[in-house]
């Protein structure tokens, strides 16, 4: 097998209708793609893109806090963190530095994790390293 390059990451949800709204308006990620019927949605995610498929029969994967989680490059994490605990959104984590970056952890309706993430050398996505 040769994996040539992630094509998307993956979250389940539990209300697709909660959910989109979420992470369209609350986390501000543009919509690439929303299938209601099928309870799919694709957000631009660059360099890549973050899709949510609601829990089903053929998505038989349950949401929730000790799943998988994404981290999300964003300029300020105190900030960002502060604004949506302001609108409610459940801090899993308040801001750290942990030396290398700042980091908080929210949850999405589901409780899904997400980690708020600002490298201190200011990079940000996936590091080439051969370059």
């Amino acid at each position: 097998m040769n994996v040539k390059a992630a094509d998307f990451v993956f979250q389940t949800v539990s209300d697709f209708s909660t959910s989109v709204p979420f992470y369209r308006d609350t986390l501000g990620l543009e919509p690439e793609t929303i299938d209601k019927e099928s309870g799919w949605a694709e957000f631009a995610f660059p360099p890549t893109t973050l899709a949510l498929g609601e829990a089903s029969p053929q998505m038989p994967f349950t949401p929730g806090e000790s799943g998988s989680g994404v981290a999300m490059a964003v300029d300020d994490v105190e900030t960002a963190t502060k604004e949506l605990e302001d609108d409610g959104v459940t801090i899993l984590m308040d801001p750290i530095d942990s030396g290398v970056c700042h980091m908080s952890i929210i949850a999405d309706p589901d409780g899904n994790p997400i980690i708020l993430h600002k490298r201190n050398d200011g990079t940000s996505g996936r590091v080439d390293p051969f370059l």
